[in-house]
């Protein structure tokens, strides 16, 4: 059997789109179609079914796929050089991991759709976020929420304890991020489904939420995993004076890299340093 027809088969199955599929091993959308379509007849069976824009993979494609893909996984193994993992995480969990020498972090974009297609690549190996992910072709793993609390700096001089009264909560000022769409899955958004807030400025990122209220009298909301930082920086985290929904922190990857020990190695890694958060 022709073992490119295989790599083709695996990309189809995994992007659920000749075209897109197409475009990741770059060869045209003609010869992707014809590749799969002699596939399935030296296979005797058919191995996708068009369901609305997407191909659905038939019960032959699952089996198929669950076979050869650890084969396909040790030849590319064999042939190509190691490499180090992209790691996808936004800031606040960024803050927690540490350096890994099999591993490249970097802060994930606010796009959740275009984050899943570059798992389904292979431009990124593991994504950590609190995002929804319903596609059989992803693995989505909870390593738990982080607490969130508000932040002022120390010596505010109207909030001098270690907690916020709803009352000042609605006289103060607060800075907030500065959402760019509904998918970014921000732990911002959780105070707004509540309260509206007399909102002075917008940030770009969490840790620019903790400078802007350094010298100033606003507020703003802050995660567990930069309680740290905070405190760092001169402010102290205040007991919100109502319950915040938590951030979920979920480890997201391909299927296909279950079995990979490097790839198993830093998911073990990932998961022993957030739940010392949790300790």
């Amino acid at each position: 059997m022709n073992l490119n027809f295989i790599k083709h088969f695996l990309a189809v199955y995994d992007f659920g789109s000749v075209t897109k599929a197409a475009d990741h091993l770059n060869i045209t959308q003609p010869s992707m179609s014809s590749a799969i379509k002699k596939f399935e007849e030296s296979y005797g069976q058919p191995l996708f079914l068009k369901v609305g824009r997407s191909l659905e993979p038939t019960d032959a494609a699952h089996s198929l796929a669950y076979q050869v893909r650890p084969i396909m996984e040790q030849l590319v193994l064999a042939l190509e050089s190691p490499r180090r993992l992209i790691i996808s995480a936004p800031e606040i969990v960024l803050q927690s991991l540490p350096d890994m020498d099999d591993a490249l972090l970097t802060e994930s974009p606010a796009v959740e759709y275009q984050m899943l297609d570059k798992i389904r690549s292979g431009e990124v190996d593991i994504l950590i976020d609190d995002i929804t992910v319903t596609d059989y072709t992803f693995v989505s793993e909870s390593l738990g929420k982080l607490d969130i609390a508000f932040a002022c700096r120390c010596d505010h001089p109207s909030i001098t304890g270690n907690s916020l009264s709803l009352e000042q909560f609605n006289q103060a000022e607060h800075v907030m991020l500065k959402l760019k769409n509904e998918n970014m899955g921000a732990f911002e958004t959780r105070p707004d489904e509540i309260f509206e807030r007399n909102i002075v400025r917008e940030v770009s990122g969490p840790s620019n939420l903790l400078l802007s209220v350094r010298h100033t009298d606003a507020i703003c909301i802050v995660a567990e995993s930069m309680f740290g930082l905070a405190q760092e920086l001169g402010l102290k985290v205040l007991e919100s004076p109502f319950p915040l929904q938590p951030y979920e922190i979920k480890l997201i990857y391909h299927r296909r890299n279950i079995s990979n020990k490097t790839h198993q190695y830093v998911r073990e890694q990932i998961k022993a340093r957030l739940s010392e958060l949790h300790q």
